[in-house]
């Protein structure tokens, strides 16, 4: 599973990882992970809840979706 993928390459970074990066190691768009970690709405207009809520920390970084990704 992806997700799975995704909070393994987190967990190598206790320092924090940011989401572009995250994606490239761990061969997902960025949108993919960005859909673990804040969830979205499907096709039927349902939301999904994020995979890896309360599993990680994010940090938000201005105005712009720079967003840093630490393990808990």
């Amino acid at each position: 599973m992806h997700a799975e993928t995704v909070l393994h390459e987190i967990k190598k970074h206790p320092k924090g990882i940011w989401v572009r990066e995250l994606a490239r190691k761990a061969k997902v768009s960025p949108a993919t992970v960005c859909n673990y970690l804040y969830g979205y709405t499907d096709s039927s207009g349902r939301f999904v809840r994020p995979v890896l809520k309360n599993r990680v920390r994010l940090v938000k970084y201005g105005n712009s979706s720079v967003t840093l990704v630490f393990p808990i």
